[in-house]
């Protein structure tokens, strides 16, 4: 993949726009993989669709609420896949512990952020919002995902 470097004309396809969704409710979850399962409360999927940039690369951030109803951990996560439908295609970046996380039994806000290279330029991609506990019954309010084209 190219890089922007000084001096470079910058073209629109350098720098599609930034993509983000939010979801304000909280919902309770039990999974102890990363899931889109609720066990209670109004869930509603966190997701894009986005095109990579000329250099293949872009952030991704996710940030939440998270609290656990004991001493286990509330994980959140994203997950990118390739294409325009959220959830489906090939994975090119998969679900794991890189995103927020909360031990205990009082909320906590944070959020996480990725650099993920090698992606094809100008081709469509979803990404989504996933969620774990290690333990016990974790509760997920006010999920943000932002995916930022990057040079």
């Amino acid at each position: 993949m190219p890089d922007l470097l000084a001096g470079t004309t910058v073209l629109a396809a350098d720098t599609p726009p930034t993509a983000s969704a939010t979801g304000d409710a909280s919902f309770d979850a039990t999974s102890t993989t990363y899931t889109t399962t609720a066990t209670a409360g109004s869930y509603s999927e966190v997701a894009v669709v986005f095109t990579a940039p000329t250099t293949g690369r872009v952030k991704w951030t996710v940030s939440g609420r998270l609290i656990n109803s004991g001493t286990g951990g509330a994980l959140l996560t994203c997950e990118v896949r390739t294409g325009s439908t959220i959830g489906s295609g090939t994975v090119v970046d998969s679900a794991g512990d890189r995103g927020p996380s909360h031990y205990g039994a009082s909320f906590a806000r944070s959020g996480t952020s990725r650099l993920l290279d090698g992606l094809t330029p100008g081709a469509t991609y979803n990404a989504r919002v996933l969620h774990r506990v290690t333990a016990g019954t974790g509760s997920f309010a006010l999920r943000e995902l932002i995916v930022e084209p990057c040079t």
